[in-house]
């Protein structure tokens, strides 16, 4: 009998590093703990999933990153000349107010789509090779976080043009970006879990995002509605979401404790349920796609 050679062994030696993880559907499983730790070990195909996001979104494009910065000044030029009229005479630098809320909106709009669409585009990869269930989702959200990134450019420059207050509180806006990114994460996992089973699910996604831009305060404040609407708009959890992030940085103070304990408890719940039926679906979504 022919021995195996001693570099053979060497490669299925403890030396030689962690073994490729084997994946078991029979093997019990602590869901949520076992996938984090997945979620470690593929930190670099998060980082190739997030490139190939980047680069994707401008290929073949003359500007490039640069419709990063201008998306949302386009929009919120096109929103102030719609809504002057109606806001701008009532809310002081009304441009800085609807720049700051457009761009939380698109983070989450658009990183949460991306979500879905990538699980049910790309989640195929599965069938071939093992990675934790939530890898398109995560690296969604990271993919926004870099966009967010470079939007972040023109938010600074009009922040210095319109004379805005900047205070040591106006950084609170780096603590309100892992408390969306949260509520992000969980919202797309929430819809992709179900998109799989019912693709119907990102045409429905689409049109609530619509419905919730609406009610998000984008655009207007909460004291500027009829008393009646009042109730309404301020149990959506996307107003004070939106309003963690932007009050910061247009008044330079610490938005109120209600706005940080509800939008800081729903980014919370979000996350949870979305964790918890994506992941008990888990294995049910790896054979269906």
């Amino acid at each position: 009998m022919v021995k195996p050679s001693r570099e053979i062994r060497a490669d299925t030696s403890v030396d030689a590093g962690l073994a490729a993880p084997t994946y078991d559907s029979a093997a019990p499983r602590r869901l949520i703990f076992d996938e984090l730790i997945d979620l470690y070990r593929h930190r670099d195909l998060i980082r190739n999933l997030v490139r190939r996001n980047v680069t994707a979104r401008y290929k073949r494009s003359v500007l490039g990153v640069m419709w990063t910065l201008l998306d949302p000044l386009f929009t919120m030029l096109i929103m102030t000349l719609v809504f002057s009229a109606l806001f701008a005479q009532t809310i002081a630098r009304f441009p800085l107010f609807l720049l700051a809320g457009v761009m939380v909106w698109n983070f989450i709009s658009q990183a949460s789509t991306q979500a879905i669409a990538d699980l049910l585009y790309g989640g195929n990869l599965m069938r071939y090779v093992y990675m934790p269930r939530t890898v398109f989702a995560m690296a969604a959200v990271a993919t926004g976080l870099v966009n967010l990134l470079f939007a972040m450019v023109p938010l600074i420059i009009l922040v210095l043009i319109s004379r805005a207050p900047v205070t040591f509180s106006s950084l609170f806006f780096l603590i309100a970006i892992p408390i969306v990114s949260i509520f992000t994460l969980g919202m797309g996992l929430f819809m992709s879990a179900f998109a799989v089973f019912f693709a119907d699910v990102l045409n429905i996604h689409n049109i609530s995002l619509q419905l919730l831009m609406w009610l998000s305060g984008i655009f207007y404040s909460l004291e500027q509605l009829p008393e009646g609407l009042r109730p309404i708009v301020g149990a959506v959890p996307t107003y004070h979401i939106v309003a963690l992030f932007r009050h910061p940085i247009y008044a330079g103070s610490l938005p109120s404790n209600g706005t940080i304990l509800y939008a800081s408890v729903s980014a919370l719940v979000v996350f949870l349920l979305g964790l918890w039926i994506f992941m008990s679906l888990s294995d049910a979504i790896a054979y269906r796609i």
